[in-house]
């Protein structure tokens, strides 16, 4: 699932591992995916530690009635490296140079890349089935499900919501896609 609006979208800022909390708006998505989340029968919620998740996973799990566990493994993409956090206007007008080389998609330093993201991807989904869970949700990030969806299950996204969920089955290394609701693919 992916977790609420935050507040590096409300207030115009660099998302990745800038660590911002939800909006009053993504506090309420939350709050209404409780139900839809009910219907997996989940046993554990794994989440991103960066805070708009983990709120997420929180609200999630009060409402579930599970403990929210931070797991790195969910951690958003960082494709903007060392703007993470930043508002975008502050970064034009201050650092051009890493405004350009993002816009461009060239390397901004400190950013993450697809390769190091579908690494990271893969050991997830390999630790994952060590958990003495049979059903989890993972709360993450929109680039990890565009990531995701790409390599493991064949399909482009071409719309993620937020509180999306993407339902899948892991055996082994076969990721199998099951389900979605707020997302859509191309």
């Amino acid at each position: 699932m992916r977790h609420g609006e935050g507040m590096d979208d409300v207030e115009n800022r660099y998302g990745g591992w800038g660590d911002l909390l939800l909006s009053e708006k993504g506090r309420q998505q939350a709050e209404d995916s409780v139900d839809k989340v009910k219907k997996f029968n989940i046993d554990k919620i794994l989440s991103s530690p960066l805070l708009r998740a983990f709120e997420t996973a929180e609200i999630l799990g009060q409402g579930v009635g599970l403990k929210a566990e931070k797991w790195l493994y969910l951690k958003e993409r960082n494709t903007y490296g060392l703007m993470c956090g930043e508002k975008k206007e502050d970064i034009e007008k201050n650092y051009p140079e890493l405004h350009e080389a993002y816009e461009n998609g060239e390397w901004v330093p400190g950013s993450e890349s697809v390769d190091d993201l579908i690494r990271r991807l893969k050991i997830m989904i390999e630790k994952i089935q060590d958990f003495d869970a049979e059903r989890i949700l993972a709360v993450t990030h929109g680039k990890v499900l565009e990531v995701f969806c790409k390599e493991f299950l064949g399909k482009e996204l071409d719309k993620k919501d937020d509180c999306c969920i993407l339902e899948v089955e892991i055996d082994g290394v076969k990721v199998e896609f099951r389900s979605a609701d707020g997302l859509s693919f191309k």
